[in-house]
């Protein structure tokens, strides 16, 4: 349950107390939020992660992050020593143990200790496999401050992002090197992935160093910008194990990642699979690719974000996947429709993770959260200290105001209602892209959809909505119109639907409203007709 207590101007401060708190009403709610944190070791042995000698597993990663940090390298270096022989990543040219990737970490090391030199910037630029894995497990043990690239940022963007943080080399595969000049500055190393090969020089055997890493925003608004976290790595942690707690992970279990590494949410499927022991499998974000995955390799947990998960179901070749018993949703809002029709087919082993770079995480929706706020981002975890001003309002997490609009239900579960700059306010009333788009998305024959407020004579803003349809499906755009006339005021009703094969989204499923066809940014002149009553 999530606890709470009233505020000034209708704010209510809630602390998650974990899933499976099972008291109702004011007094259970203040029990909860008095609840003892997570037993953070006894959520861990659960794992299995510590084996059947846990005492003596628990002081030999003691012993290595001691030594190399807490770090993703420290950990690496944790299985190498104790599962050398373990498959630790998996992508499209075969497996690589343990063993193998920190001995490939260790040569990049050696070759990259000549020219970074601890706290120097390093840019990492590439599409998920080993060899990226072992470079930036080699970055973070120089100590080198490592920016991880957009891959779809353009070569200009990419330059905009090395002045700005100062890189002194960038790593980086694919035909990036020879995009990239004229684009950077022309005293900037570049250096192929390729390049790295393998060296005669052994690492230095000692290096006590913990390297930062800097992940960059989308650059949907402007220039790509440094995210600073906002969390402790106590508090961190702390909120980690809380999740830990909460789904059902096993070590060694197969986990399916086709999310980049370069946002915050592979990055942290990296560390979580390296914590566990388990093969991470990379691979690429088509229903394809994840459906083979999925059934060739046993996964039993799949991360991804709402754009992929629609793209698993959507279409003709549905599969089962016997082993899956966890799906990681997060990073994009996930639709109510889309919820059910995932638990309907994999069944109750959807979570749907709410956070950011900025605040860590937030909020997780169990399975049965899900059945019954279909959409909902569940409740705070233990740790989070979350306020909600007002009964749609900005969330406030530990202090610090994320920018999302978020209503609450009696059971304490947060529903995100959108972003508060994207208020729209037609004919005097406010409404949220958000809560149209959901509405619209209840039509049979929609996917998804996305709209955007336009000028319009008679409310001041209209509304122009982008509508994606389910494969196989056909219809108009006036019948989709005369579908919408029971369910939408006459303020909040489109005045033009345009069809659309897929939404323009970020690789990680956030959708990019400025890059929608230029008919959205049309001026509505006096002469266009609203939608009929």
């Amino acid at each position: 349950m999530v606890a709470e207590r009233a505020t000034g101007g209708g704010a209510a401060v809630s602390e998650g107390a974990g899933p499976g708190a099972g008291r109702s009403g004011r007094d259970g709610a203040a029990a909860d939020a008095r609840a003892q944190p997570v037993n953070l070791p006894a959520a861990i042995r659960r794992t299995g992660v510590l084996g059947p000698q846990p005492a003596r597993a628990a002081l030999g990663l003691g012993w290595t992050l001691l030594r190399h940090g807490p770090t993703l390298y420290g950990l690496a270096a944790w299985n190498a020593r104790r599962i050398p022989n373990a498959v630790a990543l998996v992508d499209e040219h075969g497996p690589l143990t343990y063993a193998e990737l920190l001995a490939r970490a260790d040569a990049i090391t050696a070759i990259l200790s000549r020219q970074v030199k601890p706290g120097a910037a390093v840019g990492l630029l590439g599409g998920n496999s080993t060899e990226f894995v072992a470079a930036l497990l080699a970055c973070v043990r120089l100590g080198a401050r490592t920016v991880l690239l957009n891959t779809s940022h353009s070569a200009a963007e990419i330059g905009r992002v090395e002045r700005e943080q100062q890189l002194s080399l960038l790593i980086c595969d694919g035909d990036w090197p020879e995009r990239l000049p004229g684009q950077v500055d022309a005293g900037l190393t570049v250096l192929s992935l390729s390049e790295l090969g393998p060296a005669d020089a052994k690492s230095p055997p000692f290096l006590p160093r913990i390297g930062p890493l800097v992940l960059l925003t989308s650059g949907s608004t402007g220039t790509p910008r440094a995210v600073r976290s906002r969390v402790g790595l106590w508090a961190g942690l702390r909120v980690a194990g809380a999740l830990v707690d909460a789904l059902p992970l096993r070590a060694g279990a197969p986990t399916l990642l086709p999310l980049p590494l370069f946002h915050g949410h592979g990055l942290a499927t990296l560390g979580m699979a390296l914590a566990l022991g388990a093969p991470l499998h990379l691979c690429r974000p088509t229903a394809e690719a994840m459906w083979r995955t999925l059934q060739q390799e046993g996964i039993e947990i799949l991360v991804l974000v709402p754009t992929l998960l629609h793209r698993l179901l959507d279409g003709p070749d549905r599969r089962a996947a016997p082993a899956l018993h966890t799906i990681v949703c997060g990073s994009a809002p996930l639709g109510a429709p889309l919820a059910l029709s995932a638990l309907d087919h994999f069944g109750d082993v959807l979570f749907n993770l709410y956070g950011s770079t900025e605040t860590g995480l937030i909020s997780l929706a169990t399975p049965a959260d899900l059945r019954a706020a279909p959409g909902s981002v569940g409740r705070a975890l233990r740790g989070v200290t979350l306020e909600l001003r007002g009964e749609v309002g900005r969330v406030i997490v530990n202090g610090h105001d994320t920018g999302d609009l978020a209503s609450r239900d009696p059971a304490g579960r947060l529903t995100l209602q959108g972003r508060a700059d994207e208020l729209l306010n037609c004919g005097g009333e406010n409404v949220l892209p958000a809560s149209l788009e959901d509405r619209i998305a209840t039509l049979d024959e929609v996917a998804e959809c996305a709209v955007v407020g336009v000028p319009c004579a008679e409310f001041g803003t209209g509304i122009h909505a982008y509508i994606v349809l389910k494969f196989g499906h056909e219809v108009t755009s006036e019948q989709l119109q005369d579908q919408l006339r029971p369910l939408l005021p006459r303020m909040f009703r489109p005045q033009k639907i345009t069809l659309l094969d897929a939404l323009p989204r970020t690789p990680t499923g956030k959708l990019l409203r400025s890059r929608l066809p230029a008919e959205a940014h049309m001026k509505l002149g006096a002469t266009d007709e609203p939608s009929s009553p």
